[in-house]
């Protein structure tokens, strides 16, 4: 009975403390954020992606889309870039650019999205993933690499 008595002194604050821990120390789980994505086929797919990541990397992780909606981001080609269409009650969700990355985006924009442009066309790499656009949907949209005349 002693011993058991002193198992519980000795366990009681180290118990307490590693709950403690365990429940305030976010996991992966806690930093996911789920996005609904519109392929150019009209399927729309379920992809998660970790918090502060790019929208555009995360889509090219997930796997099942053509590589053809992908492009090597012209200022940092080592990530990819994509176009995309984002839902309009998000667009104000979106984490704000500074100004020399919004004009890099808008130029982007111009010169290889072209005629597909709309207003809610963004370049996937510029996305950063937050809290703020869990449940997002997005649509893949067209990207023209090569100028012909």
């Amino acid at each position: 009975m002693a011993l058991r008595a002193l198992g519980k002194q000795l366990m009681g604050p180290l118990a307490t403390s590693w709950v403690r821990c365990s429940s305030s120390t976010p996991t992966v789980f806690d930093k996911m954020i789920q996005i609904f994505v519109i392929d150019k086929s009209g399927v729309r797919h379920t992809v998660r992606g970790i918090e502060g990541s790019n929208l555009a990397t995360t889509l090219q992780e997930y796997g099942q889309f053509k590589n053809d909606n992908f492009m090597p981001h012209v200022f940092d080609p080592a990530y990819a870039d994509c176009h995309v269409y984002v839902q309009g009650d998000y667009l104000d969700k979106l984490t704000p650019l500074d100004a020399t990355e919004e004009a890099d985006q808008q130029r982007l924009v111009e010169h290889y999205v072209r005629g597909h442009a709309r207003d809610n066309s963004r370049l996937g790499y510029y996305i950063k993933l937050s809290p703020q656009l869990n449940g997002m949907t997005v649509a893949l949209g067209d990207v023209e690499l090569w100028e012909t005349q």
